[in-house]
């Protein structure tokens, strides 16, 4: 036969390990799982949320200790931003207010533009005419 045609089972009857006198065979240490292999008790043990779940810490009464120097440096933060915050409108007022007024004045210019055109259709006719 070929050199595929021969079984796997034929080559390990022709081989086989040496036998040495006087020395026992050897034993193999053996494995056995340390968790269960119930797929039930894998599913509920992954089904288990990592974290229990717990109050938020805003919602339970507890006082807070913060240090005067840094309560004090908040507070006045905190008064800056606002003041930065009042002139920001301001500005935007302001701002908000120059643009009606170029709105205003750039739908003025329109509006001459307009009666420009059309008095000089109105000459352009009248010397065509003729």
């Amino acid at each position: 036969m070929g050199l595929f045609g021969k079984k796997k089972e034929d080559f390990k009857e022709k081989i086989k390990p040496p036998t040495f006198p006087g020395l026992s065979e050897p034993s193999f240490p053996s494995y056995e799982p340390s968790f269960p292999s119930s797929s039930d008790s894998i599913k509920s043990a992954v089904s288990k949320p990592l974290f229990p779940e717990s109050k938020p810490a805003m919602e339970e009464d507890k006082a807070i200790f913060v240090q005067i120097d840094k309560y004090k440096e908040a507070i006045d933060t905190l008064d800056m931003i606002k003041e930065k915050l009042k002139t920001s409108q301001a500005i935007l007022n302001e701002l908000n207010e120059l643009k009606k007024q170029e709105d205003a004045e750039f739908a003025e210019w329109q509006s001459n533009i307009e009666e420009v055109k059309e008095k000089l259709s109105v000459v352009d006719n009248n010397l065509f005419e003729v």
